[in-house]
């Protein structure tokens, strides 16, 4: 029954599904009962659910063609996939393809059964503004107590909003509480050192905090322990734009106050995230074959001067 509720909130709430619309689930071994649980509640509104399973294997780096076929003729796409693997998901030309046609997709980590739609609602407010102004700014500047000061150009660019809740053409994100507000910065504008300490993907939990240094937005520059060490291999094996500055991330999601040690840990109010490598998919212009958020505690985010975040404390 708690499921059950949650995964209303899910459908009706997040993603606002319809009468008549056809809803893919893509999921995987292990995720079959909460793809079957969220189809349920498809079923319940006279919607036409379509469960799809895939190997992990098969989702490195685009679906298999037939996931693909489906994806572009469905209203809603629902990706129930193992953290990692939604993390790709959301950056593969075939989402981007989806979504770009029209459909809604989002991206199912689990059931979280006690959020409510007042919940999700204050997320989608929130990152909305956050948004808004990320959008007229020119400048952002990122620093912290423990040494973190990035400075990088904005301008132009379209920011992208992962804000729990997608009812409209084309909207994507992850529901029901992964939120963000994420821009591409101007290629070649990033400066400055950042201090990551909380959660690095592909690299895991951050126990000796690493100091990156990043010049004419690439990253050239990693100091630290174990983390840093991994994090340089992960650099040596992908391809010539891995150091490249893609994304800067803010979290928005007011729900959650403990770091789980996960990729989830970005969405957090209060924190901040850099990516390397790939920014295509989100506005930017850089190709790579990776793209690794890095997460920071307690940030100060200023656009254009005005502070937006003080010490990881939300001002808006």
């Amino acid at each position: 029954m708690k499921s059950k509720k949650g995964a209303k909130v899910i459908i009706e709430t997040c993603m606002g599904v319809k009468p008549g619309e056809n809803v893919l689930f893509v999921t995987q071994e292990g995720f079959e009962e909460t793809a079957n649980i969220l189809a349920s509640e498809v079923s319940v509104l006279k919607a036409n659910p379509v469960i799809k399973i895939v190997k992990g294997s098969e989702m490195e780096v685009e679906p298999p063609q037939e996931v693909v076929d489906l994806m572009l003729s469905s209203d809603v796409i629902l990706a129930v996939l193992d953290l990692r693997y939604l993390q790709l998901f959301a950056h593969m030309n075939a989402r981007a393809r989806a979504t770009n046609a029209g459909a809604r997709a989002g991206l199912v980590p689990f059931i979280l059964w006690d959020i409510t739609e007042e919940d999700v609602l204050r997320i989608k407010n929130l990152t909305e503004r956050l948004a808004e102004i990320m959008g007229e700014g020119k400048e952002a500047r990122i620093s912290t107590a423990l040494g973190t000061d990035v400075i990088m150009s904005i301008k132009g660019r379209p920011v992208q909003q992962l804000k729990a809740v997608f009812t409209e053409p084309g909207e994507w994100g992850a529901v029901p509480f992964y939120a963000e507000a994420a821009v591409a910065p101007i290629e070649g504008t990033t400066q400055g050192k950042a201090v990551i300490d909380v959660f690095m993907e592909r690299v895991g939990a951050i126990k000796q905090p690493m100091e990156w240094t990043i010049k004419d937005g690439k990253l050239v520059e990693i100091k630290g322990g174990k983390e840093a060490d991994m994090l340089k291999q992960i650099i040596k094996e992908a391809d010539e734009n891995a150091t490249n500055i893609g994304e800067l991330g803010v979290g928005t999601n007011h729900f959650f106050k403990n770091f789980t040690g996960t990729i989830g840990d970005k969405m957090v109010l209060g924190t901040i995230h850099l990516a390397i490598g790939k920014s295509i998919n989100i506005g930017g212009k850089v190709m790579s074959n990776i793209h690794h958020d890095a997460v920071i505690n307690k940030a100060t985010l200023e656009i254009d001067g005005k502070k937006v975040l003080d010490r990881g404390k939300c001002l808006i």
